[in-house]
C-alpha cells in the first residue's frame, strides 16, 4: 500500500498600506460585497474617485489597508480623520468599508487603524462610517437584508462575522440605528400647521443659496448631541449633486394640475402655487417663519441613485435629514413637511419612502416617526478607546 504524505503549508497573513488607486481598485473588485452585483462597478468607481480626491490633499488624513494570506487578498479597511465628521460634537477618527474573511485579517487591519489613531494623538475610533455617504452610510447592518439597496444606507454581507470579530477585539456596540419604511403618507399632526409658518419648494440653485442657513440650522439643532454626524459643506454639496442628477426642468406634473384636489390645507396649496412644480426639488420641503423670513425647518430626502444607475425609474426616497429649529419644535412643522413632501414627491413618481439612520436614543424622532412606519433595517456603530503603547 502506498501512503501519500502531504506537507502542510504554513498560513501567513500580511498587511499593507497603499495609496495606489489601481491597487485599491483591484482589492475592491475582488472583495467588496455589493448587494446588487450589477452595481458593484459603479460603487467601486465612486470609491476610487473619492480616494483620488482625498489622496490629492496632502493634509487630509486617510489610510487604505489590506491583508493577504499566502498571496490571496483577505480583507481591507479605510481609516480616516474627517473634519466634517463629529461624534457627540467632537472630532473622532473612523474606520469604514471593513471586510475581513477571517479573524486574523480583521485583527491586523484594526491594529493598523489603532496605530493610525495613536500617531494622530487621538484616543477613540468609531465605525463603520463608510465615506462617501452617497454610496456608503453609517453602521454595520445586522437585519433587513431583504430591503432594497438604498444610497446613503450602509450594507454588508449578511453572513459576515466582522461584528463578532470586532467585539472580540474590544470594540463595543455603542449606537444603534434603525431604518423604517414610512407606510402612512398622512400624519394627522401635520394637518393643522401653525399659521405663522410658510412652506416652500425651491429649485436646486435656490437651495444652494441657503447652504449657510441650512448648515447653521443643523449645527444648532443636533450636531452637538448626535453620536455620528457626517455633515458639513462636503455632505451638503453631495446632496445637491444628487438633486442635480435627479431633477431639472422636466415636464412631470401636468399643466392643469389642481392643488385643491390633492389637499384642502391652505398652506399646502399656497406652497404649490408659489412655485413651478416641474422646476423644484419635490423631496426637499422647507419651512419659514412668515414674520421674520427665517428658515426654521427642512426635510432633505434623497432619490435612490442606485435605481438611476441601474437604469430604472426613480421611485425610492431616503429621508436622510430632517431639521427643525429648537424654538419651533412641537408645532407640527416636521409632520407638515412630511405630509406635503410625500404628496409632492408622489407627483414626481416616488412611491417608496424610507426614514434612515434613526438613532435609537432620539426619543422625539422615535415618537414622531415610528407610529407611521414599519421597521426595516438595523445597524450598529462600534467604538473603542485607544490606549497609549
Amino acid at each position: 500500500m502506498e501512503i501519500s504524505l502531504e506537507k502542510s503549508i504554513p498560513q501567513e497573513h500580511t498587511v499593507a498600506n497603499t495609496r495606489d488607486t489601481s491597487e485599491i481598485q483591484s482589492v475592491l473588485t475582488e472583495l467588496l460585497y455589493v448587494p446588487d452585483e450589477r452595481l458593484k462597478l459603479v460603487v467601486v468607481l465612486e470609491l476610487i474617485d473619492y480616494f483620488t480626491e482625498k489622496f490629492s490633499k496632502p493634509e487630509y488624513k486617510i489610510k487604505f489597508f489590506y491583508t493577504k494570506e499566502n498571496g490571496n487578498i483577505t480583507g481591507f479597511v479605510v481609516c480616516q480623520i474627517d473634519k466634517d465628521y463629529k461624534s457627540y460634537g467632537m472630532k473622532c477618527p473612523t474606520f469604514g468599508w471593513l471586510h475581513a474573511k477571517d479573524f486574523r485579517s480583521c485583527e491586523l487591519l484594526m491594529s493598523e487603524c489603532e496605530n493610525f489613531v495613536r500617531e494622530n494623538k487621538l484616543r477613540k475610533i468609531r465605525g463603520p462610517i463608510n465615506f462617501p455617504k452617497i454610496i456608503g452610510g453609517i453602521g454595520y447592518q445586522i437585519e433587513g437584508f431583504e430591503a432594497p439597496m438604498l444610497n446613503g444606507v450602509a450594507f454588508n454581507e449578511p453572513n459576515s462575522k466582522v461584528l463578532e470579530f470586532l467585539q472580540v477585539l474590544g470594540y463595543k456596540k455603542e449606537s444603534k440605528y434603525s431604518c423604517v419604511e414610512v407606510v402612512k403618507s398622512n400624519w394627522n399632526r401635520g394637518n393643522d400647521l401653525d399659521k405663522y409658518i410658510a412652506l416652500r419648494f425651491l429649485p436646486t440653485n435656490e437651495i444652494r443659496k441657503l447652504r449657510s442657513k441650512i448648515l447653521t440650522l443643523a449645527q444648532n439643532s443636533f450636531h452637538s448631541v448626535l453620536p455620528d454626524a457626517p455633515g458639513g459643506q462636503s455632505r451638503f454639496e453631495e446632496m445637491m449633486e444628487s438633486y442635480d442628477l435627479s431633477f431639472g426642468n422636466r415636464a412631470v406634473v401636468k399643466e392643469d394640475f389642481d392643488p385643491r384636489k390633492c389637499s384642502s390645507i391652505p398652506e399646502f396649496i399656497e406652497a404649490w402655487e408659489s412655485c413651478d412644480l416641474n422646476d423644484i426639488v419635490p423631496c426637499c420641503p422647507l419651512a419659514f417663519d412668515r414674520t421674520t423670513g427665517e428658515l426654521v425647518g427642512v426635510i432633505m430626502a434623497l432619490p435612490n441613485l442606485f435605481q438611476m444607475w441601474s437604469k430604472k425609474r426613480l421611485t425610492h426616497l431616503n429621508v436622510d435629514t430632517a431639521i427643525i429649529k429648537k424654538e419651533y419644535t412641537g408645532r407640527g412643522i416636521f409632520s407638515s413637511l412630511q405630509n406635503i413632501g410625500q404628496i409632492t414627491s408622489r407627483l414626481h413618481g416616488f412611491r417608496y419612502v424610507e426614514g434612515t439612520t434613526i438613532w435609537s436614543n432620539s426619543d422625539r424622532a422615535i415618537k414622531t416617526i415610528f407610529p407611521h412606519s414599519t421597521p426595516l433595517r438595523t445597524h450598529y456603530v462600534v467604538q473603542k478607546r485607544i490606549l497609549r503603547k
